[in-house]
């Protein structure tokens, strides 16, 4: 017999109808000149350490990487899932491609929202403008400024920062911005230069933290499972969530019916476990990404029926019920991040004019298979 899935204690029933320090626990990895060191995060912190979140990596040329070098990062990444790989000032776009590529040989060679007029005109929420470096098409220029007459062959380019007014229904005053107090949500060419922000919780908790201009706030995912009560683990592992066509778009006008997007086809709407499954380590962890689901399908059993909640205030609430017991100061890690740092380093954050342009080129390829789930017969967890 199924039954409809409770919500968690104070959620309603649902209708069905800080930047871190760097570690002395030092790894040399075998075959390898590459050293791992482990994040050594803030004694306030309650970020757990047996998820050995965050990791820097000396030691590597990204333009000369060996199997045992690229075998050594891709380890680490599994292992620690945030890494920042130090000293590659020089790195070209093309070696930036081809390290993402080995990680994903079967991948698309595009950035991941492809590098059409049509892709650039329905980023949505996020107005984002990207600027394709000649010859790497899945590499891209992000940032705010100008960033030189002739950048890797694109000149005369001044880039528009994402502004937190695309996101918050009451913009933050002009005063505030200029003193550096904020909103907030690879390789780093330019970083902007300027004493730590502070990043405001405008939920009336009066919470705040610091952090370095331009940086990237992250949480682990896998400790947000472990914060879930063992109902709710047994609900989101024969969970998934359905996410919107052109879900920036969708989001970022009001959740529109479907119907009144750009056209769209069946086969470009996705449905992914709540939880995935690292390949490596094993470890679960809870991935939803609240903004853009359209359709929860709960269920607490494999081959129970689902559960389906299509309500968007339902599933805000539910959501929000989870994520908001990770999304603060305690459990969010803010590496330091330098120039000619690489990692997973794409930021909305706003900053001050004063600190100066941020130049940053990602490369972003969308996988070729979908992520495991706990039930997904090649998961370790079987």
């Amino acid at each position: 017999m199924s039954q409809t899935p409770s919500p968690a204690p104070g959620q309603r029933p649902f209708n069905c109808g800080k930047q871190g320090k760097q570690s002395s626990n030092m790894t040399i990895q075998p075959g390898s000149q590459i050293r791992i060191t482990p994040q050594e995060h803030d004694p306030t912190s309650k970020v757990n350490v047996r998820n050995q979140f965050g990791a820097i990596i000396t030691g590597c040329d990204l333009n000369n990487l060996d199997e045992a070098d690229f075998q050594a990062i891709q380890n680490a990444i599994y292992v620690h899932s945030v890494v920042i790989i130090k000293g590659q000032h020089d790195l070209l776009p093309i070696n930036q491609y081809d390290l993402i590529k080995r990680l994903n040989p079967e991948a698309r060679a595009e950035h991941g929202w492809g590098t059409s007029k049509e892709a650039q005109e329905n980023t949505g929420i996020t107005r984002l403008k990207w600027y394709t470096i000649p010859g790497t098409p899945a590499v891209q220029m992000f940032g705010h400024g100008y960033p030189g007459d002739d950048h890797y062959g694109l000149k005369g380019i001044t880039m528009q920062g994402t502004s937190h007014d695309n996101y918050h229904a009451e913009a933050l005053p002009k005063e505030n911005i200029a003193r550096g107090r904020l909103v907030t949500t690879l390789r780093s060419v330019r970083v902007p230069k300027g004493p730590p922000l502070t990043v405001r919780w405008d939920d009336g908790s009066g919470r705040t933290m610091k952090a370095q201009a331009g940086a990237t706030a992250f949480y682990s995912n896998a400790q947000l499972y472990d914060l879930l009560t063992p109902e709710e683990k047994l609900l989101a592992d024969n969970s998934y969530g359905e996410t919107a066509p052109y879900p920036f778009v969708w989001t970022g006008n009001g959740k529109l019916d479907v119907n009144e997007l750009p056209p769209w086809s069946v086969d470009k709407v996705y449905k992914y476990p709540m939880v995935w499954v690292n390949p490596v380590t094993g470890k679960k962890g809870f991935q939803v990404r609240a903004e853009a689901v359209r359709k929860l399908y709960l269920r607490s059993a494999p081959g129970a029926k689902y559960c389906v909640i299509e309500d968007p205030e339902q599933i805000r609430i539910w959501l929000n019920g989870i994520l908001d017991r990770i999304i603060v100061p305690g459990y969010i890690n803010i590496p330091l991040v330098e120039e000619g740092d690489v990692g997973g380093i794409h930021s909305a954050t706003e900053y001050p004019e004063a600190y100066g342009v941020r130049t940053v080129h990602q490369c972003h390829i969308a996988s070729s298979t979908p992520p495991l789930g706990p039930h997904d017969s090649t998961s370790t967890n079987g």
